[in-house]
Parts: C-alpha cells; sequence; structure tokens
C-alpha cells in the first residue's frame, strides 16, 4: 500500500465537553504516515465549545456529527453507523497516535485475512515512546483468544482496528454495560474473528484524574454486569468460567484492599469465596492471582 494513498479507515472520535485536548487528537489523525479516509468526531451534547472548535480548525477534514447526550457507548455506535470504510479505527478525543499507527496495523490486518482486530500497546507520555518503530514483520504480537479476553481487558479503545463488517456483525458497543463496553466488545469479537495485540506502544493514553478507571470500585460492579451477559453463552466449561469469576473478585479485592478501601474489599473477598465459588478461588489464586502480582512487582522494580 502507497504511503501517499489515504488508508480506507474511519476513524470514530467519541467527543463530550473535550475542548482542551480534541484538535491535539484529530492532528494525530491528520499527521499519520497512513492518513485515514474518514474521520468521524460524534460530539456526545457538548456543553462547551468542542464543536464550534472542530468546525472552524478542522472544517472539511472531518466530518462532525452532534447527536443529544447518550455516553460513549451510544455515540461510539453512532459513529459505526455513519461509517464508509472498511475498517474502523477508534480514537478518544483526550488520546494521541503515533503517526505509524494505522501504517503498521494495516499491514498486519492486510497480509492476515483471519484477523478481525488489531490492537497496540500504549503509554501515558511521549516521553515513553521508544525512539524507533520496527518494521512491521519485526513488531512483537500476541494472539488473543476469548479466555485471555475475558480475563482481563488487554488494550484502550484507542488502540483497536477492526474489520467494520465484523464490527457491525457483533452489534457494536453494548450501553447496558457502560464501564465495561469496551471490554465487552473485545470479548465478542473474539468468538467472531482472529484478535492480535502489537506488543508496541502506538497511542499515548491521558489518564485524567477524572477518568472512570479511577473508581475501582465502580469498574468491579461494572465487571460483575459483564460476566452475567457472558456467563450462559460463554464457549467454556462452567469450570472454567467459574475460576475465571473468582480470579476476578479477587484482583478487585487486592485492587480495594491496596486503596485501604476496607469494606468493599471484603464484599469482593467474600464474593469470591461464596456460592460454591471457594474451590475455583484457590485455583484462580495459585494460578491467577500469584504470578499476576509477580509480574506487577517485577515491572515496577524494573522501572
Amino acid at each position: 500500500m502507497a504511503v501517499s494513498s489515504p488508508a480506507p479507515v474511519s476513524v470514530v472520535v467519541p467527543t463530550f465537553n473535550d475542548a482542551e485536548y480534541v484538535a491535539d487528537a484529530i492532528t494525530s489523525l491528520l499527521t499519520q504516515t497512513l492518513r485515514p479516509a474518514e474521520i468521524l468526531v460524534v460530539d456526545d451534547g457538548s456543553t462547551d465549545d468542542t464543536a464550534t472548535l472542530v468546525r472552524d480548525r478542522f472544517g472539511s477534514a472531518v466530518t462532525l456529527i452532534a447527536r443529544s447526550n447518550g455516553g460513549p457507548s451510544r455515540a461510539r455506535n453512532t459513529g459505526i453507523e455513519a461509517a464508509s470504510q472498511p475498517y474502523v479505527a477508534f480514537l478518544d478525543a483526550d488520546d494521541i497516535w503515533v503517526p505509524t499507527k494505522l501504517e503498521r496495523q494495516l499491514s498486519l490486518l492486510d497480509r492476515t485475512p483471519s484477523l478481525g482486530l488489531v490492537a497496540t500497546d500504549w503509554v501515558r507520555t511521549a516521553h515513553e515512546l521508544p525512539a524507533d518503530v520496527p518494521a512491521v514483520d519485526k513488531l512483537p504480537t500476541t494472539t488473543l483468544g476469548y479466555t485471555e479476553l475475558l480475563a482481563l481487558n488487554r488494550f484502550q479503545t484507542s488502540t483497536v482496528l477492526v474489520r467494520t463488517p465484523l464490527l457491525r456483525e457483533v452489534g457494536g458497543f453494548d450501553p447496558e454495560v457502560d464501564g465495561a463496553e469496551d471490554w465487552d466488545l473485545w470479548v465478542r469479537l473474539a468468538q467472531a474473528g482472529g484478535v492480535v495485540k502489537i506488543d508496541w506502544p502506538f497511542v499515548i493514553y491521558r489518564d485524567r484524574a477524572s477518568g472512570y478507571s479511577k473508581d475501582v470500585w465502580r469498574v468491579y460492579e461494572t465487571m460483575l454486569l459483564l460476566l452475567d451477559k457472558h456467563r450462559a453463552g460463554a464457549p467454556l466449561s462452567r469450570a472454567r468460567f467459574r475460576e475465571l469469576e473468582a480470579w476476578h473478585h479477587l484482583r478487585f479485592f487486592v485492587a480495594l484492599a491496596l486503596l485501604h478501601d476496607r469494606e468493599h474489599a471484603r464484599q469482593a473477598l467474600r464474593a469470591a469465596f461464596r456460592d460454591g465459588l471457594w474451590p475455583y478461588a484457590l485455583e484462580a489464586s495459585v494460578t491467577r492471582l500469584v504470578p499476576f502480582l509477580y509480574g506487577r512487582m517485577r515491572r515496577r522494580k524494573g522501572r
């Protein structure tokens, strides 16, 4: 694919009161080595000057879609419905793409028809980006199946590039699991097509203090909704699904305990051992929790 040709990608940028950040996000799309053919900025009922800024600053380079406020899932689904290209990518309005992101992802998708989704790693600041980006055939990758993705949300929404027909086939984002809607979608996509993560950072993720992930108890409650949704139809044995349930309760117990949120930590721990989960909780402690904590400890020491 020639570098000068537009990338056959519709990028969906949901935004709500992001006037401080959205220009940087859009600029990172326009400076890609393979510039996307379509940029869909979905303004989810902003009350600041986001829409005016996008219209005045970028004009016909983007398509601005206004809708009443309905949350990120509905905003992204609006963009998916409007997308005209064979691939859809997502960029949150406060994140930034590395210039070679689309080029590397499209090369991988073009070479591997069985793949439905390619994600990447991410960093929190530009200073953390490696100096040089390897060629496509030199990039480290990890293949992720249903079980790996149900066990842990492995990538940020802004890193994802997915085939449009597959995305529409599985129904896009589910607003009923608001807060875990991205994780839920990756799990469903893994049942419909191959998923690969490029183990190299191509996105700068702004870790804002007001971000949803900062409320660990809310994330835990949303995780319960996701598990409830997938329990009946999971392509796993009952025992394996129960072990994954126990693992999630245990990892949130640790996260809440580290935050000194003792009451919620106790609730998560009790949930891990109730309703017949205790044999699976013991297994999950050995096979998942201990390796997980050991890996975290090693990464912290390596910083």
